[in-house]
Parts: structure tokens; sequence; C-alpha cells
């Protein structure tokens, strides 16, 4: 059945089963009000002995707002040799009860306004933190969190006894928060936020470094 006219071809368009004409479509970002879109992005390492459920990178609401992040892309890249050959991982967690985010081994990144003009400062009601970008084996701690009882994304790098030096040393990348086409995105309420960690217990001799490129809106309702 055709719905709808087009105001300059004349053509229409159809919905369901039938020929139809394309649609010429203009994404929009989130709708945001007052407030607004924001990216921040990070680099740290991992350190000798990194710690099992050491958390290295986190993003508390602290506002009535909601926030809503819409790009949450990791890049990891061996740069030291380990001590034995491992499989390790960073995992995602969503956080609620996130009352205080950490406050030993952390560095507060400078975040980015998508616009200066109609939107709020930067980082609008985000707290973003990060492990002390040189690695801490013991990872962030002091915040107040609960973690989901599972992750919600997974990066898996295989980590090598001696680095090849035969060739460039490509990173593992990935986007953790992969929901697209009408995926319903994480909405973090007040005192929710997200997470990454590192899985598996490394060794004496161990690094790496990650990248982690954040962007989100933030919005009175969704």
């Amino acid at each position: 059945m055709a719905v709808i006219e087009g105001g300059v071809s004349g053509s229409l368009v159809e919905v369901g089963v039938g020929a139809a004409v394309a649609q010429h479509i203009t994404a929009k970002p989130i709708p945001h009000g007052a407030l607004g879109h924001y990216r921040s992005s990070v680099r740290f390492a991992l350190a000798n002995a990194q710690a099992a459920a050491s958390r290295l990178w986190e993003i508390r609401n602290t506002s009535t707002n909601l926030i809503i992040p819409t790009r949450l892309e990791v890049r990891w890249t061996q740069t030291a040799a380990h001590t034995a050959a491992i499989l390790d991982a960073l995992q995602l967690f969503r956080l609620t009860a996130f009352t205080a985010v950490d406050t030993t081994n952390t560095v507060t990144p400078t975040a980015s306004v998508r616009r200066t003009s109609g939107m709020a400062a930067a980082p609008g009601g985000a707290a973003i933190r990060h492990v002390t970008v040189a690695g801490v084996a013991a990872g962030m701690t002091g915040g107040t969190l609960t973690k989901d009882g599972g992750f919600a994304s997974i990066i898996e790098q295989w980590l090598l006894l001696a680095q090849p030096t035969a060739s460039t040393i490509v990173p593992i990348i990935k986007e953790m928060l992969d929901d697209v086409n009408g995926a319903h995105p994480f909405v973090l309420a007040q005192n929710e936020g997200l997470e990454i960690e590192n899985q598996v217990l490394l060794g004496a001799a161990a690094g790496s470094s990650v990248t982690v490129d954040f962007s989100w809106a933030e919005v009175t309702a969704f």
C-alpha cells in the first residue's frame, strides 16, 4: 500500500510487499534538548602482574538525567614480552548502585562536547575515570558499585611470550557497544554506569597499551 508521496519526485513509498521506490533518509542524532553529546578518548597500560578483575576504566552517571552510550571502541596492543603466553580478556560490565567512582590509581580525562553552542559543557553528568596511564597492577580502587552477574561484552587478546620483530604488531579492536539497526542501547540512570576490567591475572612480566574511545548523549527522557 502506498502511504507517502514524495514532495520532489512525486514517487510513492510503499510499506510491505511490493515494488517500492527507495527512501532518501538523513539519520539524526539522539535529541538532547538543553543537554548534549560528548566524547572522550583515553590511553593507559596493563602492568606487570595485572590483577584479575582489576578495574581499568569506568563511567558513572552522577545526574538525574539519562546517559546513553553511543560508542565504546577498545584498541588493545601488546607492548612487552610476557612471562608466559596467555589468553587474556577485557570485560565490559554494566553497573548499578554506583554511588562513588574509584579514588585510588585514577586519572580524570578531559571530555569534549560535540557542539559549543546549544549544548551543556562537557562532561555533563558523566564522571569518567581510567587507571593511571603507566598502569597499576591492582587497577582502580575505592569506588562503590555493583556489577551485573555477567559481562555485557568482551575482547580477547593472545599475549605472547616474545613479541614478533619482523612485522608491525596489529592491535585488537572491538566496538563493545554494537547495538545498531534499531537495537535498544544501554540507558544509564543516576548511579548507574559501565566499567572495563582485566579478566586474567598476568605474570611478573607483562605489558599492553589500551585505548578507549567513548561517546555518549545526555538526555532528560528516552
